[in-house]
This record gives structure tokens, sequence and C-alpha cells, in this order.
């Protein structure tokens, strides 16, 4: 559905979803059930050990409701704010490229918000023209000052999920790296404490809410439970077309990335029971300059 407010600015309401199906699996069809004593004497078939087969019935789906106000050009400004509310669930990462569950004989354990799944983001776009001294007699000020373009791409967007696993074989099904803890308390928020020592965040999730699961089964915590911290970045850009005579112009470039130096921080680590678990030791690119120059004719 789309309004328009005022001469040239719209206000847009969307609707997406998607739904996929029969997307990949690797399916190690003979995984013994979780149970004791040694791996291989309890496979379903004895003729083989571990055998992987692709089995197509994963499924994706994804739902969207978005916002959107544009501004046609005029008096100089060009504007597109954008927002988002989505939902991206599927059942194991990278599923159309062979993607693994963590129980083989239940699929539906890990169907849960997908990798890329934010649920919340907006997006600010904008071009203005600055008008200043255009109409100068000094023809320094009309060509070298006047006549610069200025604009920029402002980002804010909740964060990535974080998957709680355990590096063990809790389930002793000869298959580790996939396996979850069991959730035992209130699922945790994101509450990073500073390490001065090292400059790292820690303790950013409460570890007391989860717990190993019992010798042979599979913990009950679901898939890509918790979640990183938000991202916010500001793009800049300054620019300048200089006429040289004819057709010909030559454009003069400033760009910066992550205009405000906002620290963004990576995920913090899932691993339950590892020292890394709720550490953040990573954070994206800081702010970034860089200049050029472009001849048209």
């Amino acid at each position: 559905m789309q309004r328009e407010l005022l001469a040239g600015m719209a206000l847009d309401f969307q609707y997406l979803g998607s739904n996929t199906s029969h997307l990949d699996r690797s399916f190690f069809n003979n995984t013994p059930q979780p149970g004791p004593g040694a791996v291989d004497p309890r496979r379903p078939s004895q003729k083989f050990r571990s055998r992987r087969i692709i089995q197509n019935d994963l499924i994706a789906d994804y739902d969207a409701v978005s916002v959107i106000l544009r501004k046609r050009m005029s008096r100089g400004l060009q504007a597109d704010l954008h927002y988002t509310w989505s939902r991206t669930r599927d059942m194991a990462t990278h599923s159309n490229g062979g993607g693994q569950t963590m129980d083989n004989y239940n699929i539906w354990a890990d169907y849960g918000p997908a990798n890329w799944d934010i649920p919340h983001r907006f997006v600010a776009s904008y071009i203005y023209d600055v008008p200043f001294l255009k109409t100068s007699s000094n023809p320094i000020l009309r060509y070298v000052v006047a006549g610069w373009q200025v604009g920029g791409v402002s980002t804010i967007q909740s964060g990535t999920p974080v998957n709680v696993v355990i590096s063990a074989d809790r389930a002793n099904i000869g298959i580790s790296g996939l396996q979850r803890p069991n959730l035992v308390g209130a699922v945790p928020s994101l509450n990073c404490q500073p390490n001065t020592t090292t400059l790292e965040l820690i303790n950013c999730y409460d570890a007391s809410a989860f717990a190993m699961p019992a010798q042979f089964t599979f913990g009950n915590a679901p898939r890509n439970l918790l979640r990183g911290p938000k991202f916010a970045a500001t793009d800049l850009s300054l620019m300048k077309n200089v006429p040289l005579g004819g057709t010909a112009q030559f454009q003069i470039r400033a760009e910066i990335f992550n205009a405000f130096n906002t620290v963004n921080y990576g995920n913090p680590g899932g691993t339950f029971g590892a020292a890394t678990f709720g550490r953040i030791s990573s954070a994206q690119a800081m702010r970034q300059v860089q200049l050029g120059g472009k001849l048209f004719f």
C-alpha cells in the first residue's frame, strides 16, 4: 500500500513472505540413537560406519513487514527511510548446501532463527546538494567551494543469532559440535562486562541459565537461542563534479565508512562450558576514509 503525504513524498507499507521446501540436508542415516556403549556396534547397519546422504526435507520461511518513507529530490534533498520487521526461520545452517541437524532423526528440533535472522532493521539513505555559492560571480567560489553533494547511508539493526552448543558428544552418537545444552532458566539477554586487562567483553550471557544434558541425551535448548550485539553505522560521501569544458568533468570524491567510529562488536562465544563462552574478542572495522577522483569525458 502506498499513500502520498505531501508533494514528492510518499509512505509505503509492504509485506513480503516466502516459504521454501525440499532444501538439502546432510543426513547421516547410519547414526545410532543416543545411548551407552561404543558407537559403532549400535549403528543401524553394521556394514558401514558413518554414511552421509543428501536428503531434501528441510524448510525455510521468511516474513517481513516494511514501512518506507520516500522523498523525491526537491530543494536539493532526496531521502529514503526504511524500517523492516522480519522473521527468518530454517532448520540447518547452509541448508541449500547440505546443512546438518543436531538429531538426524528429528529435524524439527532444529527449526529456529536462521543465522542471518535480523528482526529489526532501519536504513536511511540521503543525498543533499549543497546550494550555497552556486550563483556566485567569483569563479573560485563557484567552481571550487560550491557545488558539493553530500550523501550517506545510516544503518541500525538487531544483532544476529548465537547458537549455544557443547563440544562433547554427550548423546554418544559419534557426532560432536552440534549438540546443545539444557535450558534450565530464563533465556539470558545480552549483558556484557568489560575486561580491562584484555580489552574484551566477558560474561555477556548468564551461564547459569544452561546445564549439561544428562548423559546419552540431547539438550533441550533451541537452536540459535541467543542474540549478539546490535549493529549501527553511518557511511558518508562528499563529492563534486568540476566542469573542464565541453562534456568533460572531473569528479572529486571522499568516502567515510563508519563515520562516527561506532564500535560494532562480533558475537560472543557460544560453546557452553568453554572459557570463551559469552566472551567477545572481535569487532568490525572502525572508521575508514578513502579519497578518489574520476574523469568523465
